[in-house]
């Protein structure tokens, strides 16, 4: 399947083609994979990827991207399908840690009445073959945990609530 989007890096925009394992940026193409151990390998050269709403770090320089024009529809799964009673983005309040974009709750690392610090990891989730380790935004009391391991979410679904 061909997909094709822009891809705004530190306010420089690219158009990107995806075809299989390779992507094209600006015309040039690259061979990419995901290795065993997470790493990204591009042309066989292996990358520490992480993304984290609107940044990218590359094995340790950040970056600020911006994605437009693709669809990620069909590997999401539908709002139908998520948790009814789980609070959405806009309902959520300043300790809301949100899903950054669709996947796979690999892991759960806090729960109901636990103590967290700022920073301190919550949960896994996965997405486009990568793993992305999510933390608290504010210290405080695990309010509630709307998420189990395996559950499928949307960007922005509220996952875990901290007060």
């Amino acid at each position: 399947m061909k997909r094709e989007f822009a891809l705004k890096l530190d306010n420089v925009e690219y158009p990107v083609v995806v075809e299989g394992d390779t992507i094209t940026v600006n015309g040039r193409p690259f061979a990419v994979e995901v290795a065993d151990d997470g790493m990204v390998l591009v042309d066989g050269i292996a990358y520490d990827v992480a993304l984290e709403g609107e940044a990218a770090t590359v094995d340790g320089d950040s970056y600020e991207i911006q994605v437009s024009g693709l669809a990620v529809t069909h590997l999401a799964p539908s709002l139908d399908s998520c948790d009814p009673a789980a609070p959405r983005a806009a309902e959520a309040g300043a300790g809301a840690v949100l899903a950054i974009m669709p996947g796979k709750i690999v892991r759960v690392l806090v729960e109901p009445g636990q103590q967290v610090e700022e920073g301190s990891p919550v949960c896994v989730l996965e997405a486009m073959k990568m793993e992305n380790e999510l933390r608290a935004r504010q210290g405080g009391t695990v309010r509630a945990v709307h998420v189990s391991v395996g559950d499928d979410v949307e960007k922005d679904q509220v996952l875990i609530e901290i007060a």
